[in-house]
């Protein structure tokens, strides 16, 4: 079955283009739109048979797009929304959006070509542009862990910049003047958002912000570890880490305890994944109502299925959670 991906590449054009034409948009050129045409009709892509019938028949499932299927955060989300959504008569439809743009558009297709009743998407590549031509078609739409202005009733996000405020705050309030961040991957505006909440606090504490302090990684435990190395070998003086997840904290914690430093590094975290409690030291990290969010979607997705009006909470907002991994400054 042919993509839209597929048809964007042979016609030359965006994918949000070719959405647009298969909705009827009058925002693509006559030119564009005749060779839209053209892709579609070469390689027999058929839109209308999944999105666009108004007498669509219920298959009782509902799609959900996800980053990865591994890991402790992810898992909480996809067994927060099923356990939500089987009671009601839903069965959940889960696909891997991966790293890339094409992979997760390959994704929602993959779940329309399902015939779900509707989509919850945890997106990062997708544009905003792409999305609004989504919810454009006839299917409800409800987006996780993200604001887009255009559709502020269909999106489920937290303050991340907020959250990367409190982090380091709370590092400052503890004595810490040169404190470092390991940050999520900056392609995502939840990673870049952490950032500036880091940055802020910072400002507000009238300390210089150090680029060599920072550094991106990738939201796994290996890359913390990678990162702190890289950092350790830049020779900055630093006496607190922010890590934007938890599990980059634990991987700096584990590089910690390999090198013994006779002066303890306070390390925070972000997430409060389960795991965050039981390491050693415990960790300190920003607490992510993902579970919570995952259950408001679901909530908010069935009052669109249901065509009733939206009765949910649609911004979130993150809280410290303090734990042995950060002390106060000079450590005693």
């Amino acid at each position: 079955m042919a993509t839209i991906r597929q048809v964007s590449e042979l016609a030359g054009v965006s994918q949000a283009t070719v959405s647009r034409v298969v909705n009827g948009s009058s925002r693509v050129s006559h030119d564009k739109k005749l060779r839209v045409e053209k892709a579609m009709q070469t390689l027999d892509y058929q839109p209308t048979s999944i999105a666009h019938s108004s007498a669509r028949i219920k298959t009782g499932s509902v799609g959900l797009v996800i980053p990865e299927l591994a890991g402790p955060y992810y898992g909480n989300i996809m067994h927060s929304i099923e356990t939500t959504l089987r009671p009601l008569g839903y069965h959940l439809v889960v696909t891997s959006g991966g790293d890339n743009i094409q992979a997760e558009q390959s994704a929602v297709d993959f779940l329309l070509s399902r015939r779900v009743d509707a989509l919850l998407l945890y997106t990062s590549y997708l544009s905003d542009d792409d999305l609004i031509d989504l919810s454009n078609q006839n299917i409800p739409l409800v987006i996780l862990s993200r604001e887009i202005p255009e559709l502020l009733d269909s999106c489920i996000d937290l303050d991340d910049e907020m959250g990367g405020l409190v982090a380091t705050r709370h590092l400052i309030k503890l004595g810490h003047r040169k404190i470092a961040c390991i940050t999520g991957p900056l392609a995502k505006s939840g990673a870049r958002a952490r950032l500036q909440g880091y940055r802020t606090a910072l400002e507000e504490a009238n300390i210089i912000y150090d680029a060599k302090l920072v550094i991106e990684a990738g939201y796994t435990e290996l890359s913390g570890i990678r990162a702190f190395e890289k950092l350790i070998n830049r020779t900055q003086e630093f006496s607190a880490i922010f890590c934007c997840n938890d599990l980059m904290a634990i991987g700096t914690l584990g590089v910690l305890k390999e090198h013994k430093t006779q002066s303890p590094i306070s390390v925070m975290g972000f997430d409060n994944i389960l795991f965050s409690q039981y390491v050693s030291p415990s960790l300190s990290t920003v607490n992510y109502p993902i579970e919570k969010m995952s259950i408001e979607a679901v909530h908010l997705l069935l009052q669109k299925l249901n065509k009733q009006k939206p009765d949910v909470q649609f911004k979130f907002s993150p809280t410290l959670v303090t734990r042995e991994s950060t002390r106060a400054y000079p450590h005693i």
